[in-house]
C-alpha cells in the first residue's frame, strides 16, 4: 500500500498550528490568572477590571481551538498518538477556558471588596493561590513538552492547594462566628476561595489528560473505574 506523504504533512502542518493555538491560550489564560492573583493579592479593583475584560479573549480563542480540531477531523483520519492529541486538545481547550472563567469570578469578587486585604490577611489564600498558578505553570509546561513524569508530579501538588482550601474555609467559619456583621464579605472570600481551587482542579485535568496523550492510559477516577471493572467481572464469574 502506498503511503501518502503529501498527506501525511498536511496533517503535521495542521497539527502544529493546533499546538500553537492551545500555546497562545494557554498564555493568555496564565497572564489572566496572575492579574487576578495581583488583584487579591493587593485588593487592586481596576486590575480586577482589566482580568475580567481578557475573558472576550479567551473564548475566541477557544472558538478557534475548537474549529481547528473539527478541521483536522474533517480533512485527515488521525490515528494513534495524533487521534491523542486531538482528543487531549479538546478537553485541555475546555480546562483553560473555564480556568479562565475562575480567573474572571476571582476578579470579580475581588471587586467586591475594596477594603478587603485584612479579612484576606486572615485566610491562606494569597497562598492557595500561589500554589494554585504553580500547578497551572507546571501541567502547562507538562503539555507543552509531553512530559508525563512532571504531569504526574502535578497530581500530588493539587492536594496542597485542596489542603490549603479546607483550611481556608475553617478559618472563614470562624471568622462569620466572630464578626457576623461582617458576614456578606466573607462569602465573597469563600467564593475566591473556590475559584482558585478550581483553578488548581483544572490543571490537574490538563496533567492527566497529558498522562493520556504520552502514555495511552486515562488516569481520571481511577476508582470509578476500577469499580466498574470488578462489578463486570462479578457478572461474567
Amino acid at each position: 500500500m502506498a503511503i501518502d506523504f503529501q498527506s501525511n504533512r498536511h496533517l503535521d502542518e495542521e497539527l502544529v498550528m493546533l499546538r500553537r493555538l492551545l500555546f497562545e491560550m494557554s498564555d493568555v489564560v496564565d497572564e489572566q490568572v496572575a492579574g487576578a492573583i495581583d488583584a487579591v493579592s493587593n485588593c487592586d479593583v481596576e486590575l480586577a477590571r482589566r482580568v475580567r475584560e481578557r475573558d472576550d479573549e479567551v473564548d475566541r480563542l477557544e472558538l478557534d481551538v475548537d474549529r481547528q480540531c473539527e478541521r483536522i477531523l474533517a480533512l485527515f483520519t488521525p490515528v494513534a498518538v495524533d487521534l491523542r492529541l486531538i482528543i487531549s486538545a479538546v478537553k485541555v481547550n475546555t480546562d483553560l477556558e473555564r480556568i479562565g472563567d475562575h480567573a474572571k469570578n476571582l476578579a470579580k469578587n475581588t471587586q467586591q471588596l475594596e477594603s478587603c486585604s485584612d479579612l484576606i490577611g486572615r485566610t491562606r489564600i494569597r497562598e492557595m493561590a500561589d500554589e494554585a498558578r504553580a500547578v497551572l505553570h507546571e501541567a502547562q509546561d507538562a503539555f507543552m513538552k509531553q512530559d508525563r513524569v512532571l504531569a504526574r508530579k502535578v497530581l500530588a501538588h493539587d492536594r496542597l492547594v485542596d489542603r490549603l482550601h479546607d483550611e481556608t474555609l475553617k478559618t472563614i467559619a470562624s471568622l462569620i462566628r466572630k464578626h457576623p456583621e461582617r458576614a456578606n464579605e466573607l462569602v465573597h472570600l469563600v467564593n475566591m476561595g473556590k475559584s482558585v481551587e478550581r483553578i488548581a482542579d483544572h490543571a490537574k485535568n490538563i496533567a492527566e489528560l497529558v498522562v493520556f496523550l504520552v502514555e495511552g492510559i486515562d488516569i481520571r477516577h481511577r476508582g470509578a473505574r476500577e469499580a466498574s471493572a470488578e462489578e463486570a467481572g462479578n457478572e461474567t464469574g
